[in-house]
């Protein structure tokens, strides 16, 4: 499920787009006390929609609000009056009720029968926009270093700048600049196709990369007062919850355990905590992912879980060039390494990454 860009035809390009079995599902965000700005999502919405098949539908979320449910019920029930029912009975409220563990049950509001994957997608975006424009983020610069180094990788074409802002959701600035230190550092590749793309690395510079990559990440981490959760015991549950819709499946392993799937001759025993790769709200992929585990606040406190702030990648290539897994990247695993100490174990690891990489050959 996808956030899209919508056709620059439009008038209006709502908050969101989810991709379902049934249609699409646009969604607008309201972070408002006044009923007049729901007045106005719900016009946004309608003007969206009548480009739309009829089973495509839209809802106004309203979020951080004192409007209660009956207020925006009587309000949608005005609107639908006086706009053609084709477009009017398409367009729903919901309400959130900013629960830690956003679910299906978290929102009300007009719109019902939509499957829970819907609801965790939002309760991600809803999350994702709280972070943004805060330290929380991966600064927008390392996003790209990051995507480029993932698609070096994975041994993808060169990209364009246009690509990059896009799936990167950065500005043509940010790229240039980005693109101009690697260039004055030797880490891009001289080639006469259209785009860039990084050369190869070697270990030096992918343990360079991981060391960067781990000191700009914002890093959460839990324990468990139980001390009864193991990662491998956790890494069942994530696969548990994401196959059943609870948890979404951009939600990466890293760490120990990710390294392994990457690098299998890792010379650690065994993971001494769960690393996650995540795009949305730490504290939210942990109460979901145990309602006991709680944020680190003394030295001495073992950390059972590690959540790492990231991009995620998997949306920068085709399904067939990519990974298969629950698994982060090469570059994540390897910063989390860096990150727990592991020198001779992410030495050995990038050495595998710069002879595996050599070897491959380019995805057409």
């Amino acid at each position: 499920m996808i956030r899209r860009p919508k056709s620059q035809m439009r008038v209006h390009k709502s908050d969101g787009c989810w991709e379902g079995p049934n249609g699409q599902i646009h969604v607008e965000v309201k972070k408002t006390n006044s009923v007049r700005d729901v007045r106005g999502a719900f016009m946004a919405l309608a003007y969206v929609l009548a480009g739309e098949p009829f089973e495509n539908i839209a809802v106004c979320v309203c979020t951080e609000t004192r409007l209660s449910e009956a207020r925006l019920d009587e309000e949608l029930a005005r609107f639908r009056q006086v706009v053609h029912p084709t477009i009017a009975n398409r367009i729903h409220f919901l309400l959130d009720k900013s629960h830690p563990q956003r679910n299906a049950a978290a929102f009300r509001g007009s719109m019902t029968g939509a499957p829970s994957e819907f609801y965790v997608w939002l309760a991600e975006m809803l999350a994702s926009d709280s972070l943004n424009g805060h330290t929380h983020q991966l600064p927008a610069r390392q996003i790209v270093v990051a995507t480029l180094a993932q698609l070096r990788l994975w041994n993808t074409y060169p990209v364009t700048v246009k690509h990059l802002q896009e799936t990167c959701r950065v500005s043509y600035p940010t790229v240039a600049a980005v693109l101009r230190d690697l260039s004055a550092k030797g880490w891009l590749e001289d080639s006469d196709e259209r785009g860039v793309r990084m050369r190869y690395l070697s270990s030096g510079e992918w343990i360079e990369q991981a060391r960067d990559h781990a000191r700009l990440r914002k890093l959460h981490l839990f324990t468990d007062p139980t001390g009864l959760n193991t990662p491998e015991q956790m890494v069942k549950r994530l696969a548990r919850l994401q196959g059943v819709g609870k948890l979404s499946k951009s939600v990466r392993v890293g760490g120990v355990i990710g390294a392994f799937s990457h690098f299998p001759a890792l010379d650690i025993t065994a993971a001494p905590r769960l690393d996650l790769s995540v795009d949305a709200d730490p504290a939210q992929v942990a109460a979901l992912l145990d309602a006991g585990l709680r944020p680190k606040v003394k030295p001495e406190q073992r950390v059972a879980l590690a959540v790492h702030v990231t991009r995620n990648l998997s949306v920068m290539t085709d399904k067939e060039s990519r990974p298969q897994g629950p698994w982060a990247g090469e570059l994540e695993c390897l910063a989390d390494l860096v990150e727990m100490g592991f020198t001779r174990e992410a030495s050995e690891m990038a050495c595998h990454m710069e002879l595996t990489n050599k070897e491959k050959m380019p995805v057409t």
